[in-house]
C-alpha cells in the first residue's frame, strides 16, 4: 500500500472500491449535467418527448422496476426513492463495468473517456432501456433530448475517468 494515503492507497488495496466510487461520483456529475443541459432543450422538443415517454430512461427506470417488483403503482414519494436507489445501483454497476472495460481496453480512456461514453449512451438509451420497456427506442425520441442524454453520458464518463486518475490508475 502507498505511504501517501488517500485515493491512491485505496486504489492499490481495493480497485473495485475505486470503480464503485467513480460510478457514484459520475452519477452526481451526470445529474448536474442533466440540469444544466436541460435549458438547451426547447419547450417544443420537451413536449414532443413527453408524448412518447414519461421521463428520460435514467429517471424512469427506478420507478418502472419498483412498480414491477411491487405489482402496484407508486406514490410520488416512492417514485423519488426508487429513482434515488436506481441512481446508486446504476452508479455502482456501471462504475465496475467501466473500470473493467477500460482496464481491458485502455483506448476507451482517451479524450476523457469519449470512446467509452458514446457506446455507453448507445447501449443504455439505444438498446437496454428500450429492450426492458423503460423507454422507447432512440428513433422515437426527439433529437434534442437524445443529444442531452449523450452529453450526460459524456459527463458521467469524464467524471469516472477523473476519479480513476486521481486514484493513480490512469495517466
Amino acid at each position: 500500500m502507498s505511504k501517501q494515503g488517500g485515493l491512491r492507497s485505496v486504489a492499490e488495496a481495493h480497485p473495485v472500491v475505486v470503480a464503485m466510487a467513480a460510478g457514484l461520483v459520475a452519477g452526481v456529475v451526470a445529474a448536474a449535467s442533466d440540469r444544466m443541459l436541460d435549458g438547451l432543450v426547447s419547450s417544443k422538443q420537451k413536449r414532443r418527448d413527453r408524448r412518447v415517454r414519461e421521463a428520460p430512461a435514467h429517471q424512469a427506470a427506478g420507478p418502472y422496476f419498483a412498480s414491477k417488483l411491487l405489482h402496484r403503482r407508486l406514490s410520488p414519494r416512492e417514485k423519488g426513492g426508487a429513482r434515488a436507489l436506481f441512481g446508486v445501483l446504476y452508479g455502482l454497476g456501471w462504475g465496475v463495468i467501466h473500470s473493467r472495460l477500460t482496464r481491458r481496453f485502455p483506448i476507451l480512456t482517451r479524450w476523457g473517456g469519449l470512446p467509452f461514453a458514446v457506446p455507453f449512451f448507445c447501449a443504455c438509451d439505444g438498446m437496454i432501456a428500450p429492450t426492458l420497456g423503460v423507454s422507447p427506442g432512440l428513433h422515437r425520441i426527439p433529437w434534442q433530448p437524445s443529444a442531452k442524454e449523450l452529453g450526460n453520458h459524456v459527463a458521467w464518463t469524464a467524471a469516472a475517468e477523473l476519479v480513476h486518475r486521481l486514484a493513480g490508475e490512469r495517466r
